[in-house]
Order: structure tokens, then sequence, then C-alpha cells
């Protein structure tokens, strides 16, 4: 498949007025054009190609605008972005024109008539002339296949010509022609004042750095959107977060994630089509009174190897595992030369729901990565005498060590 190439006639038009947009691209990717309007106005356009995405600036008799542009087959979804006192784009005003390639305006158009131009200010004092906001949709979303996250409950609908991957507790998203990624993860505030308070505190984690970098918009279906900028492995990144609450408690993040130039509409349209397109699934745990009796940390030893298994009363699961072994050297002689030994550890967390009674029954682990393990349970039992804080699991001798 070729890269797109952005040399071309483009038009839109918004009741009366007809935006026309020139664009060249080069052989090193370098773009150059002109965005005119029947009605006199012109910018001229400077910038380059990166990833498919072109990017620049859009200057004209009063000042500049940044200018981002997305071509998907013969639509260009063209967006100018007012910079602010930093002269650094302010992407909260941003404004999207959809232009057709090759053609003319039609007579026939259903865009409404474009609002007044407003100025803006640079850091040097002069006027911006903003371009005018045309109600132009970009192109609609569509998917169809289901991501779902068993351990925290939600699951929702992957945008077409999006992949993914599950990693460290988040999903994580990449697209092969929109710059970034975009990260779904889950949350545990019970109400929209406490994940407000989370989306306050910014995104922090090894190689990740974002700080909220504007107030936070309270959007529809319970919604709260906020743009934050940072770092990302060292490199500079800018993000559009949304949080979304579960009716169940907890919710989703959804963190699309770019470069500051980069981080332009198809991204965050592809995140709000995530929020927009997620269910969230009541966790279970079972029954009340199984789960108070079960709740509690588990061991079993063999002495060399030590297993323990810890049930949260809420639902959450975590297990963890030693192992020593250690000998001799002897010599051909069978003399004792020196000696080895070997230790290990590892962990795991995730879920848990019991079915059953007390006699038996089965506990299912959920871990992150959606991988169940049942294990089959029945009550330890001695010369008639049941000790219901012992059970044989998966056929292991497990002790409960402490209650909940």
């Amino acid at each position: 498949m070729q890269p797109n190439n952005y040399t071309g006639l483009y038009t839109v038009a918004a009741g009366d007025v007809i935006l026309t947009l020139s664009m060249h691209q080069d052989a090193n990717n370098m773009i150059t054009g002109k965005l005119e309007s029947n009605n006199g106005n012109q910018f001229a356009l400077e910038g380059m190609v990166s990833e498919g995405v072109a990017a620049g600036a859009c200057s004209g008799s009063e000042g500049y605008l940044y200018f981002e542009a997305y071509l998907d087959g013969e639509d260009l979804t063209f967006s100018l972005i007012e910079p602010d006192e930093f002269n650094m784009p302010v992407y909260e005003t941003a404004q999207y024109f959809v232009f057709r390639r090759g053609t003319r305006h039609s007579p026939q158009s259903t865009q409404q008539s474009p609002e007044p131009a407003s100025t803006n200010r640079t850091s040097s004092g002069d006027q911006v002339a903003a371009s005018p906001r045309t109600t132009s949709p970009a192109k609609p979303l569509s998917g169809s296949e289901v991501v779902r996250d068993e351990l925290n409950g939600f699951s929702f609908v992957k945008p077409e010509g999006w992949v993914h991957q599950y990693a460290d507790g988040q999903i994580l998203l990449g697209s092969h022609t929109i710059p970034g990624l975009i990260s779904v993860f889950p949350h545990r505030a019970r109400n929209s004042q406490e994940m407000q308070e989370l989306m306050k505190q910014g995104f922090q984690e090894e190689g990740v750095s974002l700080l909220l970098q504007s107030s936070l918009q309270q959007r529809s279906g319970g919604m709260i959107t906020g743009t934050y900028g940072g770092t990302v492995q060292a490199e500079q990144a800018r993000g559009h977060g949304i949080g979304l609450l579960s009716p169940h408690g907890g919710g989703v993040f959804v963190m699309a994630v770019s470069t500051p130039q980069k981080l332009g509409q198809p991204i965050m349209d592809a995140a709000e089509y995530i929020v927009q397109n997620t269910s969230f699934q009541k966790q279970e745990v079972g029954d009340r009174d199984l789960v108070s009796h079960f709740a509690g940390e588990w061991a079993w030893t063999n002495g060399y190897r030590t297993e323990w298994m810890t049930f949260y009363p809420d639902g959450t699961y975590s297990d963890q595992a030693e192992a020593g072994y250690s000998g001799n050297f002897t010599d051909g002689a069978g003399n004792v030369s020196g000696n080895w030994g070997v230790a290990n550890e590892n962990s795991n967390t995730g879920r848990w729901v019991v079915r059953g009674n007390r006699e038996s029954g089965v506990i299912t682990v959920v871990h992150p990565d959606g991988r169940r393990v049942n294990y089959e349970y029945s009550v330890y039992v001695e010369r008639g005498k049941k000790f219901y804080r012992e059970y044989l699991m998966n056929g292991y001798h497990y002790n409960k060590q402490k209650d909940f």
C-alpha cells in the first residue's frame, strides 16, 4: 500500500462560503500550499508529512495558525489550531473541515454557514484571525471487534484499523495510519467527584508522566475529559484523557497520547469512540456467606516450596510462591566438595469467584490477561472430622493463615 500523497486541490462548501485548499508534497515530504475562501481570505501553508499526517503553520496577513491534515481516500480532514501566548498549539480551539479532493463545491451542500471569524493574539501582541468554524463532521468511525477485560469487568468495541494488546494492567491500541497510542485502564473511583480527583492527579508510572493542563470538562453520559502534557519514555507528549464511571462502581480511563504536534482529531475521535462503545459487567464474587468463609490468606508447603493464595472480600485476588532447593557437590571419592542452592519466587493478581458450599465447590480465578484457573476444593477430613480451615484445592492441602 502506497503512503498518502497530499498533492492536490480540495474544496468544501459551508453555506455561501467556499473554501479551496491547494497542497503540494515534494520528494522530501515537505508541504506547501494555500487556503483561500471566496470572500477574499488567504493563508499560505508550510509544513511536512510525518507518519501519514501533514502538519505545519498556516499564515496570513494578520498572523498564523497551526494546521494538521489527515487524508482518508479522497477525503481530507483539515484542522486549524490557535496558538497560546507561548506560541504552542491549543488543541481545544481546533476547528475542523472535511475537504474533498478534485471536486468543486456542491450546490446542495447541507453544511451550515460558518460563524464569523474570531481573533487571537500571539505573544508579540499581533492579532491572529481564527478561521470560521463549520459543522463538517469527520468521517464516522465504525468497528465490530469487541475487546474484553475479564478481570475488571468491562469491554469495548475497537475502531476499525486499530490493533490492541494487553500490557501491565492496561489495554494498548495503535494504528498504522494515525500517530500515537491509546491506553485503556481501570480505576476504582466510586463517584464523579472521586474520578475528578484522580484525573487531577495526572498519570504517573515508569517512563510516563502526564499532568493535567486544562480544566476538566463534564460531558454527557458520565464522561469527564481533560488535556494532559508531559513525557512518555523521555519524549515530549500530549494527551486527551477521558474518564468514565461504571454503574457498578469504578470505571475506565481512556488516554490518547501523541507528540504535541501530532495529537489531532483522528486519534481523539478514536478514543471517544472507545468510550462511547464501552460496557460494564457486574463483577460476581459469590454467595456472601461463602465469600466471608473463604476470604483470607491460604497456604500450603512441602518443605521446598510454599504457595500463598489470598482471597479478598471485594473479589480481588493475589498469590505468591517461593521455592528453594539445595544440595552438595561430591568428588569422585564421595567426599563433599561444595554445596549448591536455587531459590525463586513469583506472584500474580486477579479476581476470584466461588461457587458451591463449605464442603465442596469451585473457586475460579481470573487473571489480567483473561486466563481462568479453576480450583476444585473439598473440606479436609481426618478420622471423620471436618476441618473448615483446611481444604484440598486441586489436590494440594491448604491451611487458612489469616481471616479478613
